[in-house]
């Protein structure tokens, strides 16, 4: 999953925004690197990766994918799942979206952040253009291609191809996210109380 639908995450499981945020930018053991509640989000964070790549929906998705867009097909599946959480978001919370990326803003303007440069410049950018919303709109999923794309070590040109794939079908990415994010929802509760009771051990 993307940005949008981890820090909903964090906060459908009242786990950290930032923690399950975080989890694209900690890598390897995360109990001697962060606070307790930060270690706590990272690790809900990579459950539920593992979760989605491995679900009948997700990899059924991915099959209907132009054979020339499948190795990029979990990457333009994440984002596009960004841009339907948030047009689906009354769905799933009562909070706002407004109200959760704000909260979200704070936790971040308070981390002293990590030695990850990456990180560190998506946080100013996020710090001062809170632009997380903007997943809202479509040509945003088609921005992030190009970012991903400039940025990948094996160069693909994806980017245009896939943005069309998507508004050419996008039932079909509506439809496969409101029956997959419940049942991922569920999944993430099932992982607080596991992460909970190991930190009680």
């Amino acid at each position: 999953m993307n940005y949008i639908a981890h820090i909903h995450i964090g906060h459908h499981t009242q786990t950290s925004l930032l923690g399950n945020f975080l989890g694209d930018f900690v890598k390897g053991n995360i109990s001697d690197k962060l606070p307790p509640c930060l270690a706590t989000g990272v690790s809900m964070h990579r459950k539920v990766d593992i979760y989605t790549d491995q679900h009948s929906l997700v990899t059924s998705l991915r099959q209907k994918f132009p054979p020339s867009l499948r190795r990029v097909s979990g990457i333009v599946i994440d984002i596009v799942f960004d841009h339907c959480l948030l047009k689906q978001w009354h769905h799933f919370t009562q909070q706002t979206e407004w109200q959760v990326l704000e909260r979200f803003y704070q936790q971040l303007s308070e981390f002293d952040g990590i030695e990850q440069a990456n990180f560190n410049r998506l946080s100013a950018s996020l710090l001062q253009d809170k632009w997380l919303s903007e997943y809202k709109e479509p040509a945003t999923c088609l921005r992030a291609f190009m970012s991903i794309e400039r940025r990948l070590k094996h160069k693909i040109v994806f980017a245009h191809t896939a943005y069309d794939f998507v508004q050419t079908h996008p039932s079909l990415f509506d439809s496969t996210f409101s029956v997959f994010y419940p049942t991922l929802l569920d999944h993430a509760l099932h992982c607080k109380k596991q992460l909970t009771s190991q930190h009680f051990q």
